[in-house]
């Protein structure tokens, strides 16, 4: 059975392909709407709080609610720092401690201005163990505030790339499993079509699937139904005139065997033409003959040749097989299309024994370039293979040939004369081509 092809333009693909940018874009809306109504509001209500951190411990004297004015000392501020891991730098030491690598953020920067009521700028270093935010505040210019965020590690987010990443394959393996299985009998039904193409008539397909492709698969079945019942119609018919013709061909034979001798010139004219019916029926047999009725088996050609080979030992003739190696490929490859068995190699090589024992070689056979004797034998119709090869013999040595002859091979010199034609006129592109 032919391999599904994952090809641009199947519709296995485009469904593929459909729903992976489904996937992707619903991904990503999902993330957008996290971002915007869980993370974001997250990350505001943080620098508030850290916002709130840093003017407190910025400063000596604190506000409250009541607008009371309190003192801050000093050893409270850095037992803070101390507890939430924030550390003061200056301008060059924060550069050595990791501020060079720190990325500035506008919108944190933002917004954190907005909550210490003044210009404040914010980068954020990407640590190997966890984030760092780097402050510079208007009530401290020359003061870098380290603030580790040791609570997120970099290793957080790899359960999520990888359950992303699962998620992504799930969805796309089920997605291929779903369709294949959906278009599964449309393969089928491509195999079966093909087979009806080369004259094969598959049994009836299955039925299952989606509703479509079983309304398909049964057209398809009454479809292959019909052409067998028509095909075998049509074998009946010929085969039916066939035999019906071969009895009035038979009586006119034995009327013939009782003519006088004086008629035997008259009764061998009629005996050719019987000869001739006989064998436009023997074609429309072999039209019927479509190879299926045939037993085939596999066999080593080169154990048929050896068996010719052995058999024609004792003649003490050298056998050249070269020039049947076309023959040997085309019976091998399209043996059905010859109409003949693929044994029937034997046949030839036997047929092609017995030319020989008629004066011709078997390496004379298959040269043309060499003149035939006269005494070589042929009581078969020609086919259009014979016709070519008379042809180019005639081409060849046209004083030694008459066109008389030609009635003794079965081929008239009407169809002589055409083949040489075309001959000539292969002979003609052929040489402009290899002018060219």
């Amino acid at each position: 059975m032919k391999r599904w092809c994952f090809s641009p333009r199947s519709s296995f693909a485009r469904t593929l392909l459909l729903i992976v940018i489904l996937l992707l874009v619903s991904m990503a809306t999902t993330y957008w709407v996290i971002l915007n109504f869980a993370i974001l509001p997250s990350l505001q209500q943080f620098n508030k709080v850290l916002a709130y951190e840093i003017r407190m411990l910025m400063t000596d004297r604190l506000q409250l609610e009541d607008g009371t004015l309190i003192e801050v000392p000093a050893d409270f501020r850095r037992e803070v720092y101390r507890e939430l891991g924030i550390s003061l730098y200056t301008n060059i030491a924060a550069e050595e401690n990791g501020l060079r690598w720190a990325q500035y953020y506008q919108f944190l920067s933002d917004q954190m201005t907005q909550q210490l009521r003044g210009p404040t700028e914010v980068r954020i270093e990407l640590d190997k163990n966890s984030p760092v935010v780097w402050l510079k505040t208007w009530l401290a210019p020359d003061i870098w505030v380290r603030v580790p965020l040791t609570e997120i590690h970099q290793s957080n987010f790899l359960p999520l790339f990888r359950y992303t990443l699962v998620i992504i394959l799930l969805a796309v393996g089920g997605a291929w499993l779903f369709i294949h299985l959906q278009n599964r009998p449309l393969v089928e039904l491509e195999h079966a079509a093909f087979q009806v193409g080369k004259g094969i008539i598959p049994p009836p397909l299955r039925e299952y699937g989606a509703s479509e492709v079983r309304s398909v698969t049964r057209a398809f079945n009454q479809m292959v139904a019909n052409v067998k019942l028509l095909s075998g119609d049509r074998t009946l018919l010929i085969a039916g005139v066939s035999h019906d013709l071969c009895t009035p061909l038979t009586r006119i034979r034995l009327a013939t065997e009782m003519m006088s001798q004086q008629d035997a010139s008259l009764a061998d004219s009629i005996n050719k033409d019987i000869e001739e019916c006989n064998a436009i029926i023997e074609q429309f047999i072999d039209y019927l003959r479509t190879g299926q009725e045939i037993l085939t088996e596999t066999t080593d050609l080169n154990f048929i040749l050896a068996e010719v080979i052995a058999a024609e030992s004792g003649y003490e003739q050298v056998i050249e097989l070269a020039p049947y190696f076309m023959m040997y490929t085309n019976l091998m490859t399209y043996p059905l299309k010859f109409r003949q068995h693929v044994l029937a190699i034997k046949e030839k090589l036997t047929y092609a024994k017995t030319a020989s024992r008629f004066g011709v070689g078997m390496a004379s056979l298959m040269r043309w370039n060499r003149r035939i004797t006269p005494c070589t034998t042929h009581n078969k119709p020609a086919t259009k293979i014979d016709m070519e090869a008379l042809a180019q013999d005639v081409a060849t040595y046209p004083d030694d040939y008459q066109y008389e002859r030609a009635q003794r091979f079965g081929v008239s010199a009407q169809g002589i004369r055409h083949a040489l034609k075309r001959l000539r006129v292969s002979r003609k592109k052929n040489t402009s081509a290899s002018q060219s």
